[in-house]
């Protein structure tokens, strides 16, 4: 053996132990790694490498803390508004044309889609293009990225106008008032729509306040908790109340309000039972208008999106026409169609929303708020990844919770970013938030002198803006395949948030959506396994026996690794796992040899005693008291069976917690060992082994 070796490796330990890695040559070219370094228990390496500094007391981290320089707290209020650094280093002759020309472009979908959300939000137009506004000005002045664009947003104006309906309802009775002709109908009761349009007040004020809350608490992480797959289902669930919401106005109906359990099917029913009323003059021009925006949108703005400059502004090129020839074919006397009417001019006086329903509406300004945070935290962190630039996380929440807190207070409902105009933004390339500045002057002008020129818009038309614009959120369902695929538990996640939210309704649909995405976490932690480790027959490396060939186990030593945190839903399968690889110490005297399995043939081998067994906690990133108490019971029954057991590739957080768990009274500090390697070397108590190649 000695005459075939033309490389070793010898790692000693502190007892001067040598254990030599031999390998062959051959003609094959590959690197090798040679390292050398003593056998290191944690304590070891801790003594050794360790720079712990001197624990600081409750009172001087609360000094250190509350201790700040006038500098500090500049520093800290300009951090609050990211636009005085935008200006003080904005590059004027670069930046300014690009950040116009982006700016307008967007501005062309913020008014149609301003329009169209108001009314979806169950209130009028002009409550659309308040929102729009003001999303804009405050979001350019608090936020960080580039491209976001804030305001107006379907899912939101969705979750405003259930809330505005049910409590309009509470406070009216259920009076069958359709939104879409509220700006038309003679009979409209002003005092409904005041009282509704205070209830979106409250709404945008509280889900404000969540966010700027959780923005000053750095809460920024809880996104990570919110699965992709859960935001895709409720997301598609969103856009299929959408889409049915405008169904009605395509037809020209007037549908019922529902709510609660199956409201989509009732709403359903009702088109169903009022086909007989369409208003035919309402349906052809939804129809001709669907048809249009599909194939100027499909056909020209995705097919040709690389060579053009910028998208055709299509929703705004179809407002203007069918306000024109609405108008003057007089739509609305000739035909019954049913139009916006008249859209106040000015800007709102600044007013206090209605308070006293906060204690209602506080678990649906709640979703709210974290739906916005989760939809605008996307896109923005994409644009970021795509453009190369950082944008805080924190600060963003800021300034999500003060657009809404700010608007709130000039009647403007809950806001959050419009993916289509984000996309516009990134695509052109916006340098800044600054090309807010262009799109806010545009929707200020229609508010204060434009606003009337889109009395004869016809109702058909932004109903079908809306449902096209509901496309590519309803198209997500061929992620479904796709999730099948990769993750079943995604898969599970996306189907249920989505039929729930269908079927039942959308605050259901959350609920289900959130506690399924714990369970299928739960439940994975269900089908965690303990694995069995050997080491090569060629060379130094640490694999497990069950995948891979040429591993053989040790003499006498059984190395397990568990392959999740160790906490109260794994603890007993941890406990189980690892008597079904090693052995059930209650069943062995403590006096009693015991056999351990041959690896190659499964036959008991009375030449081989199992005296350690080495756990690889490496995947163990969280333990707790249940992971604790497990651990502790396996070291004593194993203890009592007559083998040690070691514990390898600790994290920084066990070890804390194992030393405030008094661990080390029954496991000795010197049997946790830094790496597996460290630990086999100790178990082999002088011995060595030898790896052939």
């Amino acid at each position: 053996m000695a005459g075939e070796q033309d490389s070793l490796l010898t790692l000693q330990s502190s007892t001067n132990m040598e254990i030599p890695l031999q390998t062959k040559p051959s003609d094959d070219v590959f690197e090798t790694i040679i390292i050398k370094r003593r056998v290191y228990t944690q304590q070891d390496l801790d003594n050794v490498y360790n720079d712990t500094p001197t624990p600081k007391t409750l009172k001087e981290r609360i000094r250190n803390t509350c201790r700040c320089s006038k500098q500090t707290v500049c520093n800290g209020i300009l951090s609050m508004l990211p636009i005085v650094m935008f200006v003080r280093w904005y590059k004027w002759r670069q930046n300014l044309v690009g950040d116009i020309m982006a700016g307008l472009s967007v501005a062309f979908m913020h008014l149609p889609q301003g329009i169209a959300f108001g009314i979806l939000a169950s209130l009028t137009p002009v409550y659309g293009l308040y929102s729009t506004f003001f999303g804009i000005v405050f979001y350019a002045i608090f936020g960080t990225s580039r491209h976001v664009s804030f305001g107006t947003n379907a899912v939101l104006a969705l979750l405003t106008a259930t809330i505005v309906e049910r409590e309009a309802d509470l406070k009216y009775g259920g009076v069958d008032i359709s939104s879409n002709l509220s700006t038309v109908d003679p009979t409209i009761d002003n005092e409904r729509l005041e009282y509704k349009v205070g209830i979106a007040m409250a709404a945008a004020f509280m889900s404000g306040i969540i966010l700027l809350v959780m923005g000053l608490l750095r809460l920024g992480f809880i996104t990570s908790y919110l699965a992709v797959s859960f935001v895709g289902g409720f997301t598609t669930a969103a856009a299929f109340h959408i889409a049915t919401s405008q169904v009605g106005k395509i037809f020209g109906l007037k549908v019922g309000s529902h709510s609660g359990a199956g409201k989509l099917i009732l709403v359903y029913v009702d088109i169903i039972k009022n086909l007989g009323n369409t208003n035919v003059g309402d349906l052809v021009v939804g129809l001709i208008s669907i048809a249009i925006l599909l194939a100027v949108k499909v056909g020209i703005n995705e097919r040709y999106g690389k060579k053009l400059k910028m998208p055709v502004p299509i929703d705004l090129i179809l407002v203007i026409i069918a306000t024109i020839i609405s108008h003057f074919a007089e739509f609305e006397r000739r035909f019954g169609i049913h139009v916006v009417g008249d859209i106040p001019s000015g800007m709102p006086v600044p007013r206090v929303p209605n308070l006293s329903v906060l204690g209602r509406i506080g678990q649906d300004s709640f979703i709210i708020a974290i739906l916005a945070f989760a939809m605008t935290i996307s896109m923005a962190k994409l644009c970021a990844a795509l453009h190369d630039y950082e944008i805080d996380s924190n600060q963003e929440l800021v300034a999500y919770g003060a657009t809404n807190l700010l608007g709130s207070f000039f009647q403007s409902f809950p806001m959050c970013v419009a993916p289509p105009r984000t996309m516009i933004l990134s695509s052109l390339g916006a340098r800044s938030t600054l090309n807010a500045i262009p799109s806010a002057i545009f929707i200020l002008i229609v508010l204060l002198v434009a606003g009337q020129l889109f009395v004869s818009l016809p109702i058909p038309v932004l109903a079908a803006m809306i449902i096209v614009a509901m496309k590519n959120l309803l198209l997500q369902v061929r992620q479904l395949p796709n999730l099948w695929r990769v993750s079943k538990a995604d898969f599970v996640i996306w189907l249920a948030t989505a039929l729930v939210s269908i079927l039942v309704d959308l605050d259901i649909g959350l609920i289900v959506g959130v506690g399924t995405s714990i369970f299928t976490i739960i439940v994975q932690s269900q089908f965690s396994t303990g694995q069995l480790v050997g080491i090569s027959d060629q060379e130094d490396i640490y694999l497990d026996l069950k995948c891979h060939k040429n591993i053989k186990e040790l003499k006498g030593i059984k190395i397990f690794y568990f392959n999740t945190m160790l906490f109260f839903a794994s603890a007993e399968k941890f406990k189980s796992q690892l008597f079904e690889k090693t052995f059930n110490p209650l069943t062995i005297a403590a006096s009693q040899s015991i056999n351990v399995d041959e690896p190659e043939d499964n036959k008991l081998s009375s030449e081989m005693l199992i005296h350690h067994i080495i756990i690889d906690c490496s995947a163990m990133t969280y333990i707790d008291m249940a992971g604790v108490n497990v651990l502790k019971m396996v070291i004593k029954q194993f203890k009592g069976a007559g083998t040690e057991l070691f514990l390898a590739n600790c994290g920084r957080y066990m070890l804390v917690v194992m030393e405030r768990a008094q661990v080390y009274d029954i496991l000795p500090k010197d049997h946790v060992f830094f790496s597996v390697q460290d630990a086999v070397i100790k178990a082999a108590g002088g011995g060595s082994f030898v790896a052939k190649l």
